[in-house]
């Protein structure tokens, strides 16, 4: 029944995209702030990369077990978790760049911490540190992008946080390779303290050169701020006007639409759209690191060490080869994520599918003893994770949900990928030499099965529309009506123009387990049997909110 339901609206977008004018391209200023925002992601990705060749120098310098090798990894992806739950509400309170400032920050310093660390514990703190600022930065760069990008573009612009990551770690698999010549005494100092230059890139960037987006300013009341910046990231004077009209709209909604829900309620206590949304998107969060990437970015030397090959040159140049086919597949993915014949679905699917049999071609490899198979594996698993599973994540957690829970959402479904992720990564080298690495690796290729099969049925294909439009779509999936109540009461919503300030009278009727949308409608619960007369979801050139 759900799969019908998406596949006739599919049909519908499909069918409306096919009439629609090639879109112009997005402005240079947006294209350049969506690269400045980047950088971020360029923290973690080389922080993966350089940690992958520096462990193998650090376990020999400070004799660690596997035990502490698997804890020292992911003790980063455990306290990034809180850095998440705290990037929300630090980004709605002073904005999306501070937040970004901040999280760079406390990156830098964990990486100069862990360079000069003459001990285990001086090391798992500087680790710590660096997890703070990956939480917090993760959860907003992606966000800032997705406000400033334009709809037909923003698949493309987002997918740019995860073009930086791979940038990042083939950054860092360099970096292996290049001071891996160094005596082993300090040649891992200088691989870790070289992470501490993206950071100090970013904080410049975050003060001097990238503003805040239009949306947190409107929301801050910053009318003049956010004209300015307006401006520069739309095409035409109009567009920019219907652009600001729409994010009042979506902001006078957040306010007034949903009553008495506020912050995590929002989250905690979901209508049916909005818990169909997070649904999805916590999902694809968790999937997106159960499929074993980390671990093998991780690890992948020490993988091959266990596969036979023991010359250090050789582990970290193959591992530094993954990398490279990680960032070229991505590159190409890139433009097929608002391509009229493409889209997010399809590409999830195909990456899914590819990761699967990877993970199987590595297992065999290890159980017939064939070192190149195995080595094909990881690399062709790392092309297959940047077909869809790494870009889309993100883009999907910052296009699909709402305004009003956005930050949040965004902020949950980074911390539960991030949750994963170190999960996976405190058992598996342990899991590797309990059930031998066929077995561990098999075990990944039943989560990527999994994955392939709930995403078959319960996603659907998001391209193209704006983040106003986004509710709307879902509602049309999960069959919830708009209506339009008996008249009991007014609500003033007071909308302030550049040039004069205009209110919008919104008549709302008295519902007991109903629940007012973002959209201006009630979504129906056990609503009390006032008259009601439906209306079609397609209300005519009327502003949104309006009857």
């Amino acid at each position: 029944h759900i799969r019908r339901k998406m596949a006739l609206q599919e049909k519908k977008e499909q069918k409306l995209a096919m009439n629609k004018a090639e879109p112009e391209p997005p402005t240079r200023y947006v294209v350049q702030m969506a690269l400045c925002a980047c950088v971020n992601s360029a923290l973690l990705g080389y922080d993966t990369g350089v940690l992958s060749g520096a462990l193998l120098y650090l376990r020999d310098a400070m004799n660690l077990s596997t035990a502490q090798i698997e804890l020292l990894t992911s003790s980063m992806n455990f306290i990034a978790i809180p850095g998440c739950f705290l990037a929300g509400t630090i980004a709605d309170a002073i904005g999306r760049t501070k937040t970004l400032f901040a999280a760079s920050l406390t990156f830098l310093a964990g990486a100069l911490l862990m360079a000069g660390a003459q001990d285990y514990g001086t090391l798992f703190f500087g680790r710590s540190l660096i997890g703070i600022g990956v939480g917090c930065g993760l959860s907003i760069d992606p966000l800032y992008i997705a406000e400033i990008a334009p709809p037909e573009f923003r698949g493309k612009l987002t997918s740019y946080s995860e073009t930086a990551i791979n940038i990042g770690i083939l950054a860092g698999y360099v970096s292996n390779v290049a001071f891996m010549w160094l005596p082993d005494a300090y040649n891992w100092r200088v691989m870790l303290a070289m992470g501490a230059l993206p950071p100090f890139v970013m904080m410049i960037l975050a003060t001097f050169v990238m503003p805040d987006t239009p949306r947190w300013l409107l929301s801050k009341g910053k009318q003049d701020e956010a004209e300015v910046v307006l401006k520069k990231i739309t095409r035409s004077e109009q567009e920019a006007r219907n652009t600001e009209r729409d994010i009042k709209a979506s902001i006078a909604d957040e306010k007034t639409g949903l009553g008495w829900k506020e912050g995590w309620k929002k989250i905690l206590c979901p209508s049916k759209v909005i818990g169909r949304m997070l649904s999805l998107t916590l999902w694809i969060s968790a999937l997106q690191q159960l499929c074993g990437v980390d671990v093998i970015l991780y690890y992948a030397p020490i993988l091959m060490e266990q596969g036979g090959i023991t010359d250090r040159l050789y582990q970290l140049g193959l591992t530094a080869l993954a990398g490279l086919a990680k960032v070229s597949v991505l590159f190409i993915t890139m433009q097929y994520l608002d391509h009229k014949n493409a889209g997010r679905r399809p590409l999830m699917l195909l990456s899914y599918a590819n990761l699967a049999i990877s993970t199987t071609l590595v297992a065999i490899g290890f159980a017939v003893n064939s070192v190149g198979l195995s080595v094909f594996g990881i690399i062709y698993f790392c092309g297959a994770f940047s077909i869809g599973a790494g870009p889309i994540c993100w883009l999907m957690n910052s296009e699909v949900l709402p305004l009003s829970v956005r930050a949040r959402g965004m902020t949950l479904g980074c911390s539960l990928n991030r949750l994963c992720s170190a999960l996976l990564q405190t058992v598996f080298l342990s899991l590797t030499e309990a059930a031998t690495p066929v077995g561990s690796f098999m075990f990944l290729t039943g989560i990527n099965l999994f994955s392939f099969i709930y995403l078959w049925f319960l996603m659907p294909e998001t391209k193209g529309k704006t983040l106003e439009e986004m509710y709307d779509f879902f509602r049309g999936i999960v069959g919830v009506k708009k209506t339009e109540a008996a008249p009991e009461s007014q609500i003033e919503l007071e909308i302030k123009d550049s040039k004069a300030s205009e209110s919008v009278s919104k008549d709302v009727s008295e519902f007991n387990g109903g629940e007012q949308t973002p959209g201006g409608a009630v979504e129906i619960g056990d609503i009390n049997p006032h008259p009601t007369r439906e209306i079609s979801d397609e209300i005519g050139d009327g502003q949104e909110g309006t009857i």
